[in-house]
């Protein structure tokens, strides 16, 4: 058969480097577009996942993401642009993918992946890669497609630092493959590991690990190379470092065979995320409540409108100096709070606080006029704190640091 009949005159002008590469082309080419690829996420890891597959030529993409493009994306996530900014991810992603390759087949899912829908929408795949920002979905995915025998490529980054590798379940062997549970056995509990809203990350390291992750998606799917199977790839940008370690199936472990059997971790106590901020945003608190006039009225560490049960660092040292304060408690590490802290804090790590039945000492003295006051570094384990406290202890009274420790510093 004459694969070059596959393309027409402007794919044959697109994919020309392909075709000239040793070890590639034509063959190749046509295995990517008789190819299916399922993405999870069209975020930070998506951008450059999406961008290059579809730029490579493969024929059909499904995008899984429930959420809407903010400009606190735009750093890192290169696939949006300030002029899709409140439109859905898939959308804003799909619209550039086409821009790319006109042709390309695209599948928008608009909803978060779980373990109800998981087996459905990755049952197309030739492989499906997981660009997903959360364990709880790393979970999901990996069950499913060790279910399915679907072949998973999986990254992670945070802060400087990135992980990437190749999970198969069921090799082509008929051995066992390597998952991500055999990477990590237990899910951290949760706020244990902190997000990249709460640590930040670096705007090009998406970049580097989804463009690792297409990589391995595309060789897998041209059948060329040595895939990243029993392997993990880790990258630190701060170093100029990749490392690498071997991971084998673990044999005493129960293969999963459904989807319904509990394993999957439960998203932490994290209250229902407000609107992002953008220039035309107000803040959900009410205005008449505002104690310093042109005060932040959002958090520049997450873009989050400032609430009603928020304090500014403004409004925080006003009525600190007022005596309006009671229990002023800090919920990062003791290596945090060592570090540095705000006077008279008490330190209560979070996961100290999920874990116990009683209430932090000083909360029960807290009023209306002198609330109890949570922080952390960014003022996202401290609004999980909030909500823990107010379901345990519904007569609290506490409120939040805006922009936690950092912000505070700054005034």
């Amino acid at each position: 058969m004459n694969t070059l009949s596959m393309f027409n005159r402007s794919q044959a002008e697109r994919f020309q480097r392909h075709f000239a590469l040793a070890g590639f082309g034509i063959d190749a080419q046509a295995k990517l577009m008789n190819s299916r690829a399922v993405v999870i996420g069209a975020g930070g890891l998506g951008a450059p996942i999406l961008t290059y597959l579809t730029a490579a030529g493969v024929g059909s993409i499904d995008i899984i993401d429930h959420d809407v493009v903010d400009r606190s994306n735009l750093h890192r996530q290169v696939i949006h642009s300030e002029d899709t900014i409140g439109q859905p991810k898939t959308a804003s992603a799909a619209a550039t993918m086409r821009g790319l390759h006109p042709e390309v087949k695209i599948t928008e899912h608009q909803e978060a992946i779980t373990e109800a829908n998981a087996l459905r929408l990755i049952e197309p795949a030739d492989i499906v890669i997981d660009g997903s920002d959360n364990f709880t979905a790393r979970y999901v995915v990996s069950d499913a497609c060790e279910i399915a025998h679907k072949p998973l490529v999986s990254g992670s980054i945070l802060r400087y630092s990135g992980q990437v590798s190749l999970f198969w379940s069921r090799l082509p062997s008929g051995e066992r493959g390597p998952t991500y549970r055999d990477l990590y056995p237990e899910a951290p509990d949760p706020g244990e590991v902190p997000t990249c809203a709460e640590a930040g990350v670096l705007g090009v390291l998406p970049g580097v690990v989804g463009s690792l992750m297409a990589t391995e998606a595309i060789k897998f799917l041209a059948e060329i190379g040595e895939p990243l199977i029993g392997r993990v790839i880790t990258y630190d940008a701060l170093n100029s470092h990749f490392g690498e370690f071997r991971l084998r199936p673990d044999p005493e472990r129960e293969p999963v065979t459904s989807m319904d059997g509990g394993r999957v971790p439960e998203p932490g106590p994290v209250p229902t995320p407000a609107p992002a901020a953008h220039d035309d945003a107000a803040s959900s608190s009410d205005p008449e409540e505002s104690a310093v006039p042109g005060d932040l009225d959002f958090n520049p560490f997450t873009g989050e409108p400032k609430q009603h049960d928020d304090f500014s660092p403004a409004e925080f040292q006003q009525a600190a100096a007022t005596g309006k304060v009671g229990l002023i408690l800090d919920v990062r590490e003791p290596h945090e709070h060592n570090a540095g802290s705000i006077e008279s804090a008490v330190n209560v790590p979070l996961m100290e606080l999920w874990r116990s039945e009683e209430p932090p000492a000083g909360l029960e003295d807290a009023t209306e006029e002198a609330p109890a006051v949570v922080y952390c570094e960014h003022g996202v384990r401290s609004r999980q704190a909030l909500a823990m406290i107010r379901q345990r202890f519904p007569d609290a009274q506490v409120k939040n640091l805006l922009g936690g420790y950092a912000l505070w510093q700054q005034r």
